[in-house]
Order: structure tokens, then C-alpha cells, then sequence
């Protein structure tokens, strides 16, 4: 690698990038096998948001973006998607209706139609409680999702990531960070078990959720 890689801001200029990153990193996830706008969407509408809590940065080798990480706390990061684009969606749908023939976009499809049903039961319910918002302030920095172009993977780039959003979010005074990864995603289990991450204990099967506690800034 003859460039160092540069963590900055993402922005809407990046958001083309940002989703072909994406589709290659997770070329079987449900939003991929929806296309490139359906991708592109999704990460707009975490990167504008209202998300006040969100921090989305970008790993970039000389001008090109090769990974990036959106993290911090996100205010109905997929019910507010579903909410936006339900017409986009519901024309995606129309016109590849095979989509609803694969098993991970069908569990997708259907776990997005619940998180909109549970959305409209808490916007329909009385204002949240003062016990909530303390719950708030101590949960954990989150990890919503992190991705590095499979042609550079190896190089540093993912640590690179992680070491800026834990920079951040020690900064916020956040004391653990999170994230859920597919469990069958071995190559990423592992990246972050050598990490310091560690696999949420489950009454059942482990279902992918992950934390580690912010280390102490060295300086």
C-alpha cells in the first residue's frame, strides 16, 4: 500500500462510494441484492438523519474511499429508512420480485415490516420516562455498520476504523462500545475477537452481538 490510509468525515459526495464499498464487502445482504440506490439510500439516510448522536467517517487511499464506519446512536436507523423509501422499496419489489424468493432478503423484508409496526406502538405511547433517558446516556457507543473494500482488506484499514471510533467514543465518555456482525461471518468474528470484542452471552444460540469497554486514552 503506497498511501497511508486517511480517516475524515463522510459526506454526501461520498455516499456513491460508500454503497459499492458496501455491496462488495456484503454481496448476500438484503439492501445489496436491492441494487446500488436502494444501498445508497440507506447510508443517506443514516449520514443526514436527524441522527444528532451519529459519527460517520471514512477511510480513505489517496482520493478513494475504501472503507468506512457509521457509529455513534441512530434515531430509528431502520424504521426511518423503511419509513422514507417505502415507495422506492415497494417499486424495487415490483420490479425484481424474485427478491422475495431469497431467504435473507425475506427475513429482511420481514423484520423491517415489524420494526415499522413497533415504531408506530412507540410514537403512539406516552413520552419516554426518566428512567429511559438515564438508560440512554449510559448505553454503549454502537458500531451500526463497518465495511472495507475486500481489494484492500488486510491492509489496516478496518483497525484504522476501529481505532478512530473508539477515539470517539471515549471522547463522548461512552465506557463500552457494541455491534452485531452475521455469526456465520467468521473472517469478521474473528477480526474483532483480536480486537478485544467479545461475544454478548445468550440464553440460546449466540446471535452475533458483540462488546468490548473503551480503553483508557494512552496519552
Amino acid at each position: 500500500m503506497s498511501s497511508p490510509v486517511r480517516i475524515r468525515p463522510i459526506l454526501s459526495e461520498h455516499l456513491g462510494a460508500v454503497a459499492e464499498v458496501h455491496r462488495a464487502a456484503f454481496p448476500e445482504s438484503a439492501i445489496t441484492r436491492a441494487g446500488h440506490e436502494a444501498t445508497r439510500r440507506y447510508y443517506e439516510w443514516l449520514l443526514i438523519g436527524p441522527h444528532p448522536e451519529s459519527h460517520t467517517i471514512g477511510a480513505f487511499l489517496d482520493e478513494r474511499l475504501v472503507g468506512f464506519n457509521f457509529g455513534g446512536r441512530f434515531d430509528g436507523a431502520l424504521s426511518g429508512y423503511l419509513r422514507k423509501n417505502r415507495l422506492f422499496l415497494a417499486s424495487r419489489i415490483a420490479l425484481r420480485p424474485w427478491l422475495l424468493l431469497n431467504p435473507t432478503f425475506r427475513g429482511r423484508f420481514a423484520m423491517g415490516a415489524d420494526v415499522l409496526q413497533r415504531f408506530r406502538r412507540r410514537t403512539a405511547s406516552a413520552p419516554a420516562s426518566v428512567k429511559a433517558s438515564a438508560e440512554r446516556e449510559a448505553a454503549p457507543y454502537g458500531i451500526l455498520s463497518i465495511a472495507v473494500d475486500p481489494a484492500v482488506q488486510g491492509a489496516g484499514v478496518g483497525q484504522a476504523l476501529m481505532r478512530a471510533a473508539e477515539a470517539e467514543a471515549r471522547r463522548r465518555g461512552h465506557e463500552r462500545m457494541k455491534l452485531s456482525v452475521h455469526p456465520e461471518n467468521t473472517q469478521a468474528v474473528r477480526f474483532y475477537e483480536r480486537g478485544g470484542w467479545q461475544r454478548v452471552d445468550e440464553d440460546s444460540e449466540w446471535n452475533g452481538r458483540m462488546i468490548r469497554p473503551v480503553s483508557p486514552d494512552a496519552t
